[in-house]
Protein backbone atom coordinates (compact mmCIF):
# COMPACT_ATOMS: atom_id res chain seq x y z
CA UNK A 1 0.00 0.00 0.00
CA UNK A 2 2.66 2.49 0.90
CA UNK A 3 4.47 1.53 -2.08
CA UNK A 4 1.53 2.10 -4.10
CA UNK A 5 1.41 5.85 -2.74
CA UNK A 6 4.42 6.17 -2.99
CA UNK A 7 4.50 5.69 -7.02
CA UNK A 8 1.63 7.58 -7.11
CA UNK A 9 3.44 10.70 -5.55
CA UNK A 10 6.29 10.44 -7.32
CA UNK A 11 3.97 10.54 -10.34
CA UNK A 12 2.65 13.45 -9.79
CA UNK A 13 5.17 15.46 -8.88
CA UNK A 14 7.17 14.13 -12.51
CA UNK A 15 4.07 14.73 -14.34
CA UNK A 16 4.77 18.09 -13.36
CA UNK A 17 7.54 18.67 -13.89
CA UNK A 18 7.05 17.88 -17.14
CA UNK A 19 4.32 19.95 -17.44
CA UNK A 20 6.89 22.95 -16.56
CA UNK A 21 9.37 21.97 -18.89
CA UNK A 22 6.69 21.57 -21.72
CA UNK A 23 5.54 25.48 -21.09
CA UNK A 24 6.41 27.57 -23.96
CA UNK A 25 6.19 31.24 -22.91
CA UNK A 26 5.63 33.55 -19.99
CA UNK A 27 2.88 35.25 -19.72
CA UNK A 28 2.11 38.31 -17.77
CA UNK A 29 -1.28 40.03 -16.95
CA UNK A 30 -1.17 43.21 -19.41
CA UNK A 31 0.08 40.90 -22.21
CA UNK A 32 -3.39 38.76 -21.31
CA UNK A 33 -5.74 40.92 -21.21
CA UNK A 34 -4.36 42.74 -24.58
CA UNK A 35 -4.80 39.07 -26.16
CA UNK A 36 -8.09 38.71 -24.99
CA UNK A 37 -9.51 41.81 -26.22
CA UNK A 38 -7.49 42.69 -29.69
CA UNK A 39 -7.01 38.69 -30.82
CA UNK A 40 -9.48 36.61 -29.72
CA UNK A 41 -13.06 36.11 -31.11
CA UNK A 42 -15.12 38.09 -27.67
CA UNK A 43 -13.03 40.98 -27.69
CA UNK A 44 -13.71 40.91 -32.05
CA UNK A 45 -17.46 40.29 -30.83
CA UNK A 46 -17.39 43.65 -28.61
CA UNK A 47 -15.75 45.75 -31.12
CA UNK A 48 -18.10 44.46 -33.64
CA UNK A 49 -21.15 45.50 -31.90
CA UNK A 50 -19.69 49.08 -31.79
CA UNK A 51 -18.99 49.37 -35.22
CA UNK A 52 -23.06 47.93 -36.43
CA UNK A 53 -23.93 50.98 -34.11
CA UNK A 54 -21.81 53.56 -36.15
CA UNK A 55 -22.58 52.31 -39.72
CA UNK A 56 -26.17 52.34 -38.73
CA UNK A 57 -26.08 56.03 -36.98
CA UNK A 58 -23.86 56.73 -40.22
CA UNK A 59 -26.26 55.53 -42.41
CA UNK A 60 -29.46 56.88 -40.88
CA UNK A 61 -27.37 60.17 -40.82
CA UNK A 62 -26.40 60.09 -44.75
CA UNK A 63 -30.54 59.81 -45.55
CA UNK A 64 -31.11 62.40 -43.98
CA UNK A 65 -28.99 64.42 -45.46
CA UNK A 66 -28.31 62.68 -49.03
CA UNK A 67 -31.16 61.42 -51.60
CA UNK A 68 -32.11 57.95 -52.45
CA UNK A 69 -31.48 56.89 -55.90
CA UNK A 70 -32.65 54.11 -57.49
CA UNK A 71 -33.23 53.37 -61.24
CA UNK A 72 -35.56 50.68 -62.25
CA UNK A 73 -36.22 48.70 -65.32
CA UNK A 74 -38.77 46.28 -66.91
CA UNK A 75 -37.18 43.58 -70.34
CA UNK A 76 -39.54 43.65 -73.05
CA UNK A 77 -43.19 42.57 -72.15
CA UNK A 78 -45.51 40.85 -74.73
CA UNK A 79 -48.84 40.01 -73.82
CA UNK A 80 -52.23 39.92 -75.78
CA UNK A 81 -55.54 40.76 -74.21
CA UNK A 82 -58.51 39.23 -75.79
CA UNK A 83 -62.12 40.69 -74.55
CA UNK A 84 -66.12 40.97 -75.68
CA UNK A 85 -66.72 44.83 -75.93
CA UNK A 86 -67.30 47.79 -77.86
CA UNK A 87 -65.42 49.10 -81.28
CA UNK A 88 -64.07 52.29 -81.17
CA UNK A 89 -66.79 54.65 -81.94
CA UNK A 90 -69.43 52.33 -82.74
CA UNK A 91 -72.25 50.63 -80.88
CA UNK A 92 -71.18 47.48 -81.97
CA UNK A 93 -70.02 44.79 -79.49
CA UNK A 94 -67.67 41.88 -80.74
CA UNK A 95 -64.79 39.63 -79.95
CA UNK A 96 -61.65 42.12 -79.40
CA UNK A 97 -58.56 41.48 -79.52
CA UNK A 98 -55.23 43.49 -78.80
CA UNK A 99 -51.57 42.57 -78.77
CA UNK A 100 -48.66 44.95 -77.56
CA UNK A 101 -44.71 45.30 -76.15
CA UNK A 102 -44.11 47.29 -73.80
CA UNK A 103 -40.95 48.54 -72.50
CA UNK A 104 -40.41 51.14 -69.11
CA UNK A 105 -38.00 52.31 -66.57
CA UNK A 106 -37.79 55.03 -64.55
CA UNK A 107 -35.14 56.82 -62.10
CA UNK A 108 -36.80 57.95 -58.70
CA UNK A 109 -34.85 60.32 -56.20
CA UNK A 110 -36.62 60.49 -52.88
CA UNK A 111 -35.11 62.43 -50.13
CA UNK A 112 -36.08 62.97 -46.38
CA UNK A 113 -37.02 66.06 -44.97
CA UNK A 114 -35.94 67.73 -41.84
CA UNK A 115 -39.55 68.38 -41.21
CA UNK A 116 -40.54 64.82 -41.36
CA UNK A 117 -42.08 64.79 -45.20
CA UNK A 118 -40.70 63.19 -48.18
CA UNK A 119 -39.56 64.63 -51.66
CA UNK A 120 -39.91 62.47 -54.64
CA UNK A 121 -39.00 63.53 -58.01
CA UNK A 122 -39.32 60.55 -60.72
CA UNK A 123 -38.55 60.50 -64.31
CA UNK A 124 -40.16 57.96 -66.52
CA UNK A 125 -39.48 56.64 -70.03
CA UNK A 126 -42.39 54.16 -71.62
CA UNK A 127 -42.10 52.62 -75.51
CA UNK A 128 -44.69 50.46 -76.72
CA UNK A 129 -45.66 49.00 -79.59
CA UNK A 130 -49.16 47.36 -80.30
CA UNK A 131 -52.08 46.07 -82.35
CA UNK A 132 -55.91 46.74 -82.03
CA UNK A 133 -59.05 47.20 -84.15
CA UNK A 134 -59.94 50.14 -85.20
CA UNK A 135 -63.87 51.42 -85.45
CA UNK A 136 -64.40 49.41 -88.82
CA UNK A 137 -62.54 46.12 -87.04
CA UNK A 138 -59.90 46.19 -88.87
CA UNK A 139 -56.54 45.74 -86.67
CA UNK A 140 -54.23 48.78 -87.15
CA UNK A 141 -50.37 49.16 -85.19
CA UNK A 142 -49.85 51.62 -82.99
CA UNK A 143 -46.83 52.82 -81.43
CA UNK A 144 -46.10 54.93 -78.53
CA UNK A 145 -43.04 56.98 -76.59
CA UNK A 146 -43.50 59.17 -73.80
CA UNK A 147 -41.69 60.67 -71.05
CA UNK A 148 -42.89 61.74 -68.11
CA UNK A 149 -41.52 64.00 -64.71
CA UNK A 150 -43.28 63.29 -61.86
CA UNK A 151 -42.82 65.19 -58.24
CA UNK A 152 -44.38 64.57 -54.97
CA UNK A 153 -44.49 66.41 -51.89
CA UNK A 154 -45.76 64.33 -48.73
CA UNK A 155 -45.48 66.56 -45.69
CA UNK A 156 -47.48 65.01 -41.55
CA UNK A 157 -48.99 68.16 -40.38
CA UNK A 158 -49.61 67.76 -36.20
CA UNK A 159 -47.16 65.34 -35.34
CA UNK A 160 -43.21 65.59 -34.65
CA UNK A 161 -40.63 63.88 -37.17
CA UNK A 162 -40.17 60.34 -38.01
CA UNK A 163 -36.62 60.91 -39.71
CA UNK A 164 -35.55 63.44 -37.15
CA UNK A 165 -36.71 61.00 -34.62
CA UNK A 166 -35.07 58.01 -36.07
CA UNK A 167 -31.67 59.70 -36.36
CA UNK A 168 -31.60 60.99 -32.35
CA UNK A 169 -32.56 57.46 -31.46
CA UNK A 170 -29.50 56.36 -33.30
CA UNK A 171 -27.16 58.91 -32.23
CA UNK A 172 -28.24 58.11 -28.69
CA UNK A 173 -27.45 54.58 -29.80
CA UNK A 174 -24.37 54.40 -31.08
CA UNK A 175 -23.30 56.75 -27.61
CA UNK A 176 -24.69 53.87 -25.50
CA UNK A 177 -22.62 51.33 -27.88
CA UNK A 178 -19.56 52.93 -26.88
CA UNK A 179 -20.70 53.24 -23.58
CA UNK A 180 -21.38 49.41 -23.01
CA UNK A 181 -18.21 48.08 -24.83
CA UNK A 182 -15.96 49.47 -22.14
CA UNK A 183 -18.37 47.87 -19.51
CA UNK A 184 -17.96 45.05 -21.68
CA UNK A 185 -14.65 45.20 -22.05
CA UNK A 186 -14.57 45.14 -18.07
CA UNK A 187 -16.42 42.19 -17.72
CA UNK A 188 -14.03 40.48 -20.00
CA UNK A 189 -10.91 41.69 -18.17
CA UNK A 190 -12.21 40.32 -14.89
CA UNK A 191 -12.84 37.00 -16.36
CA UNK A 192 -9.29 37.16 -17.32
CA UNK A 193 -7.80 38.51 -14.30
CA UNK A 194 -9.67 35.55 -12.53
CA UNK A 195 -8.79 32.96 -14.39
CA UNK A 196 -4.81 34.03 -14.90
CA UNK A 197 -4.75 34.17 -11.13
CA UNK A 198 -6.88 31.03 -10.56
CA UNK A 199 -3.90 28.96 -12.51
CA UNK A 200 -1.20 30.75 -10.21
CA UNK A 201 -3.04 29.79 -7.36
CA UNK A 202 -4.41 26.21 -8.43
CA UNK A 203 -0.18 25.96 -9.34
CA UNK A 204 0.54 26.82 -5.75
CA UNK A 205 -2.34 24.33 -4.47
CA UNK A 206 -0.46 21.52 -6.43
CA UNK A 207 2.72 22.55 -4.42
CA UNK A 208 1.16 22.46 -1.18
CA UNK A 209 -0.71 18.61 -2.13
CA UNK A 210 2.58 17.38 -2.52
CA UNK A 211 4.01 18.49 0.37
CA UNK A 212 1.01 17.60 2.10
CA UNK A 213 1.09 13.73 0.42
CA UNK A 214 5.34 13.91 1.54
CA UNK A 215 4.17 14.86 4.96
CA UNK A 216 1.54 12.37 5.66
CA UNK A 217 3.94 9.91 3.57
CA UNK A 218 6.07 10.79 6.22
CA UNK A 219 3.56 10.25 9.10
CA UNK A 220 2.63 7.20 8.05
CA UNK A 221 6.12 5.39 8.15
CA UNK A 222 7.01 6.95 11.18
CA UNK A 223 3.66 4.83 12.58
CA UNK A 224 4.55 2.19 11.31
CA UNK A 225 8.04 2.24 12.44
CA UNK A 226 6.43 2.63 16.13
CA UNK A 227 3.58 0.23 15.27
CA UNK A 228 6.79 -2.22 15.35
CA UNK A 229 8.28 -1.10 18.09
CA UNK A 230 5.21 -1.13 20.05
CA UNK A 231 4.89 1.88 20.66
CA UNK A 232 1.72 2.96 19.13
CA UNK A 233 -1.52 1.06 18.41
CA UNK A 234 -2.78 -0.64 15.61
CA UNK A 235 -5.21 2.05 15.23
CA UNK A 236 -3.12 4.92 15.15
CA UNK A 237 -1.24 2.97 12.19
CA UNK A 238 -4.30 2.89 10.65
CA UNK A 239 -5.46 6.83 11.56
CA UNK A 240 -2.07 7.75 9.72
CA UNK A 241 -2.30 5.39 6.58
CA UNK A 242 -6.34 6.71 6.35
CA UNK A 243 -4.54 10.77 6.51
CA UNK A 244 -1.94 9.57 3.83
CA UNK A 245 -5.31 8.60 1.57
CA UNK A 246 -6.79 11.80 2.18
CA UNK A 247 -3.84 13.83 1.21
CA UNK A 248 -3.43 11.49 -1.67
CA UNK A 249 -7.21 12.27 -3.03
CA UNK A 250 -6.66 15.85 -1.98
CA UNK A 251 -3.38 16.18 -4.49
CA UNK A 252 -5.87 14.55 -7.33
CA UNK A 253 -8.53 17.51 -6.55
CA UNK A 254 -5.70 20.27 -6.36
CA UNK A 255 -4.05 18.90 -9.90
CA UNK A 256 -7.96 18.63 -11.28
CA UNK A 257 -8.39 22.24 -10.42
CA UNK A 258 -5.06 23.85 -11.90
CA UNK A 259 -6.30 22.31 -15.28
CA UNK A 260 -9.64 23.04 -14.90
CA UNK A 261 -7.90 26.54 -14.02
CA UNK A 262 -5.35 26.67 -17.26
CA UNK A 263 -8.28 25.06 -19.62
CA UNK A 264 -10.05 28.70 -18.63
CA UNK A 265 -7.66 30.65 -19.36
CA UNK A 266 -6.49 28.98 -22.37
CA UNK A 267 -10.18 29.00 -23.70
CA UNK A 268 -10.15 33.13 -22.97
CA UNK A 269 -6.66 33.13 -24.92
CA UNK A 270 -7.88 31.21 -27.78
CA UNK A 271 -4.75 28.86 -27.47
CA UNK A 272 -5.06 25.78 -28.93
CA UNK A 273 -3.66 23.99 -26.31
CA UNK A 274 -2.96 24.56 -22.16
CA UNK A 275 0.74 23.68 -22.73
CA UNK A 276 1.20 27.45 -24.96
CA UNK A 277 0.66 29.81 -21.32
CA UNK A 278 2.51 30.09 -18.31
CA UNK A 279 1.12 32.91 -16.76
CA UNK A 280 3.66 35.26 -14.62
CA UNK A 281 2.39 37.19 -11.40
CA UNK A 282 2.69 40.75 -11.60
CA UNK A 283 6.26 41.76 -10.06
CA UNK A 284 5.06 45.56 -8.71
CA UNK A 285 2.02 47.31 -7.94
CA UNK A 286 1.14 50.75 -8.27
CA UNK A 287 -1.29 52.86 -5.34
CA UNK A 288 -3.59 55.44 -6.98
CA UNK A 289 -1.86 58.23 -7.28
CA UNK A 290 -3.76 61.41 -5.37
CA UNK A 291 -4.43 63.41 -8.56
CA UNK A 292 -6.23 60.00 -10.51
CA UNK A 293 -8.34 59.92 -7.29
CA UNK A 294 -9.61 63.36 -7.33
CA UNK A 295 -9.86 63.44 -10.95
CA UNK A 296 -12.29 60.45 -10.55
CA UNK A 297 -14.56 61.69 -7.68
CA UNK A 298 -14.38 65.28 -9.61
CA UNK A 299 -15.90 64.03 -12.67
CA UNK A 300 -18.54 61.19 -11.19
CA UNK A 301 -21.04 63.07 -13.11
CA UNK A 302 -19.39 61.96 -16.33
CA UNK A 303 -19.60 58.39 -15.27
CA UNK A 304 -20.64 55.58 -18.19
CA UNK A 305 -23.32 54.52 -15.52
CA UNK A 306 -24.54 57.96 -15.18
CA UNK A 307 -24.38 58.60 -18.98
CA UNK A 308 -25.92 55.60 -20.33
CA UNK A 309 -29.00 56.05 -17.55
CA UNK A 310 -29.30 59.03 -18.73
CA UNK A 311 -28.98 58.77 -22.10
CA UNK A 312 -31.26 55.78 -21.67
CA UNK A 313 -34.03 58.05 -20.05
CA UNK A 314 -33.87 60.64 -23.09
CA UNK A 315 -34.54 58.15 -25.35
CA UNK A 316 -37.45 56.94 -23.54
CA UNK A 317 -38.86 60.24 -22.95
CA UNK A 318 -38.38 61.28 -26.61
CA UNK A 319 -40.55 58.06 -27.35
CA UNK A 320 -42.95 58.96 -25.31
CA UNK A 321 -43.87 62.44 -26.66
CA UNK A 322 -43.63 60.71 -30.14
CA UNK A 323 -45.76 58.01 -29.31
CA UNK A 324 -48.07 60.83 -27.67
CA UNK A 325 -47.82 63.34 -30.55
CA UNK A 326 -48.44 60.50 -33.56
CA UNK A 327 -52.14 60.10 -31.52
CA UNK A 328 -55.11 62.17 -31.86
CA UNK A 329 -55.97 65.02 -34.69
CA UNK A 330 -52.90 64.14 -37.27
CA UNK A 331 -53.04 65.46 -40.97
CA UNK A 332 -51.15 64.74 -44.33
CA UNK A 333 -50.32 67.59 -46.67
CA UNK A 334 -49.29 66.28 -50.37
CA UNK A 335 -48.62 68.36 -53.49
CA UNK A 336 -48.17 65.76 -56.90
CA UNK A 337 -46.69 67.40 -60.43
CA UNK A 338 -46.43 65.49 -63.43
CA UNK A 339 -45.90 66.41 -66.83
CA UNK A 340 -46.06 64.17 -69.68
CA UNK A 341 -44.09 64.81 -73.55
CA UNK A 342 -44.48 62.08 -75.82
CA UNK A 343 -45.50 61.15 -79.75
CA UNK A 344 -48.10 57.94 -80.56
CA UNK A 345 -48.41 56.78 -84.05
CA UNK A 346 -52.17 55.25 -84.43
CA UNK A 347 -52.63 54.15 -88.21
CA UNK A 348 -50.45 55.85 -89.57
CA UNK A 349 -51.47 59.05 -88.34
CA UNK A 350 -48.56 60.72 -85.59
CA UNK A 351 -49.62 62.99 -82.76
CA UNK A 352 -47.36 64.54 -80.23
CA UNK A 353 -48.65 64.23 -76.46
CA UNK A 354 -48.55 66.84 -73.82
CA UNK A 355 -50.08 66.65 -70.55
CA UNK A 356 -49.51 68.49 -67.41
CA UNK A 357 -51.35 67.98 -64.07
CA UNK A 358 -51.38 68.75 -60.64
CA UNK A 359 -52.88 68.31 -57.23
CA UNK A 360 -52.24 70.11 -53.62
CA UNK A 361 -54.31 68.49 -50.63
CA UNK A 362 -54.68 68.29 -47.30
CA UNK A 363 -55.90 65.07 -45.71
CA UNK A 364 -57.06 65.20 -41.98
CA UNK A 365 -57.80 61.89 -39.30
CA UNK A 366 -59.10 61.85 -35.54
CA UNK A 367 -59.53 58.44 -34.22
CA UNK A 368 -62.51 58.42 -32.33
CA UNK A 369 -62.87 54.67 -31.16
CA UNK A 370 -59.68 52.48 -31.09
CA UNK A 371 -60.75 50.29 -27.86
CA UNK A 372 -58.12 52.39 -25.91
CA UNK A 373 -55.14 50.89 -27.81
CA UNK A 374 -54.01 54.36 -28.43
CA UNK A 375 -54.46 55.32 -25.02
CA UNK A 376 -52.97 52.34 -24.11
CA UNK A 377 -49.56 52.87 -26.19
CA UNK A 378 -49.45 56.60 -24.66
CA UNK A 379 -49.45 55.07 -21.52
CA UNK A 380 -46.75 52.25 -21.96
CA UNK A 381 -44.26 54.87 -23.24
CA UNK A 382 -45.32 57.39 -20.37
CA UNK A 383 -44.08 54.96 -17.88
CA UNK A 384 -40.78 53.61 -19.56
CA UNK A 385 -39.98 57.55 -19.37
CA UNK A 386 -40.66 57.57 -16.14
CA UNK A 387 -39.22 53.86 -15.72
CA UNK A 388 -36.09 55.31 -17.05
CA UNK A 389 -35.86 58.75 -15.01
CA UNK A 390 -35.96 56.57 -11.76
CA UNK A 391 -33.40 54.83 -12.84
CA UNK A 392 -31.13 57.98 -13.74
CA UNK A 393 -32.12 59.69 -10.52
CA UNK A 394 -31.10 56.05 -8.54
CA UNK A 395 -27.65 55.93 -10.38
CA UNK A 396 -27.18 59.59 -9.86
CA UNK A 397 -27.54 59.38 -5.70
CA UNK A 398 -25.57 56.05 -5.88
CA UNK A 399 -22.67 56.45 -8.59
CA UNK A 400 -20.14 59.14 -6.09
CA UNK A 401 -20.63 56.60 -3.01
CA UNK A 402 -19.75 53.76 -5.45
CA UNK A 403 -16.26 55.35 -6.92
CA UNK A 404 -15.61 56.55 -3.15
CA UNK A 405 -15.82 52.72 -1.81
CA UNK A 406 -14.03 51.27 -5.09
CA UNK A 407 -11.10 54.29 -4.86
CA UNK A 408 -10.89 53.48 -0.89
CA UNK A 409 -11.08 49.59 -1.63
CA UNK A 410 -8.48 50.09 -3.67
CA UNK A 411 -6.29 51.97 -1.22
CA UNK A 412 -7.03 49.41 1.16
CA UNK A 413 -5.75 45.97 -1.00
CA UNK A 414 -2.76 48.13 -1.84
CA UNK A 415 -1.70 48.30 1.64
CA UNK A 416 -2.48 44.86 2.74
CA UNK A 417 -0.65 43.73 -0.25
CA UNK A 418 2.43 45.55 1.12
CA UNK A 419 1.98 43.81 4.53
CA UNK A 420 1.36 40.10 2.86
CA UNK A 421 4.77 40.81 1.05
CA UNK A 422 6.00 41.18 4.26
CA UNK A 423 4.30 37.92 5.72
CA UNK A 424 5.90 36.23 2.54
CA UNK A 425 9.73 37.93 3.02
CA UNK A 426 9.29 36.24 6.88
CA UNK A 427 7.74 32.68 5.61
CA UNK A 428 10.62 32.60 3.61
CA UNK A 429 13.41 32.97 6.17
CA UNK A 430 11.71 30.58 8.60
CA UNK A 431 11.55 28.40 5.37
CA UNK A 432 15.01 29.35 4.81
CA UNK A 433 16.33 28.50 8.48
CA UNK A 434 14.25 25.34 8.22
CA UNK A 435 15.77 23.84 5.55
CA UNK A 436 19.46 24.65 7.21
CA UNK A 437 18.45 23.13 10.79
CA UNK A 438 17.00 20.26 8.74
CA UNK A 439 20.41 19.62 6.51
CA UNK A 440 22.34 19.97 10.30
CA UNK A 441 19.60 17.37 12.11
CA UNK A 442 18.52 19.75 14.21
CA UNK A 443 14.88 19.20 12.85
CA UNK A 444 12.74 16.72 11.20
CA UNK A 445 11.85 17.00 7.85
CA UNK A 446 8.08 16.73 8.92
CA UNK A 447 8.93 20.47 10.71
CA UNK A 448 10.64 21.71 7.46
CA UNK A 449 7.41 20.70 5.59
CA UNK A 450 5.28 22.35 8.11
CA UNK A 451 7.71 25.68 6.89
CA UNK A 452 7.02 25.34 3.49
CA UNK A 453 2.98 24.89 3.79
CA UNK A 454 3.24 28.03 5.54
CA UNK A 455 5.52 30.06 2.76
CA UNK A 456 2.77 28.70 0.04
CA UNK A 457 0.21 29.28 2.33
CA UNK A 458 1.61 33.21 2.58
CA UNK A 459 1.78 33.17 -0.89
CA UNK A 460 -1.52 32.07 -2.09
CA UNK A 461 -2.93 34.49 0.42
CA UNK A 462 -0.57 37.72 -1.51
CA UNK A 463 -2.22 36.41 -5.13
CA UNK A 464 -5.83 36.29 -3.74
CA UNK A 465 -5.42 39.75 -2.82
CA UNK A 466 -3.49 40.67 -5.74
CA UNK A 467 -6.63 39.20 -7.90
CA UNK A 468 -9.24 41.78 -5.55
CA UNK A 469 -6.57 44.61 -6.21
CA UNK A 470 -6.58 44.00 -9.93
CA UNK A 471 -10.22 43.05 -10.09
CA UNK A 472 -11.33 46.36 -8.10
CA UNK A 473 -8.84 48.51 -10.50
CA UNK A 474 -10.90 47.07 -13.38
CA UNK A 475 -14.11 48.01 -11.75
CA UNK A 476 -12.84 51.71 -11.19
CA UNK A 477 -11.30 52.18 -14.83
CA UNK A 478 -14.39 50.68 -16.09
CA UNK A 479 -16.40 53.59 -14.63
CA UNK A 480 -15.27 56.14 -17.18
CA UNK A 481 -14.62 56.32 -21.32
CA UNK A 482 -10.32 56.59 -21.68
Amino acid sequence: MNRLVKCVALGSILAGLAFSAVASRQLTLDEAIDIVLNRTGRGGIIKGNLEVAEQRYFAERIGFYLPEISINATVPTYGTDERWGYLPGTDEKRPLRETFLNYKADVTVTQNLITGGDLTARADLLSSEGEHPNRTGVQVDESSRLGRFSFSLTQPVLQPSQPKYDLRNRSDDLELARLSRVEEAATLKKEVVEAFFGVLQSEIGTERGRDELEKAQLQSDITSARLADGVVSEEQRLESVAALLDAELQLFEYEDNATNQRRTLATLLDAKSLEEIEPVPPKTVQPLDPQTQQRYLENWESCIPLMKAKYEFDKQKRTADFTSSSHGLTGSLTANYNMSRGEVEDAGISDDLKTDSWEVRMDLSYPLWDGGASGAAVKAARLSAEQARLEYEKNEKSVQAEITALINRLSVSYRKLDVLKQKISIAQTKLDIAHERMDDGQISKLTYLDSRISFLEARNKYLDELKTYYSTRVDLQSKYLD
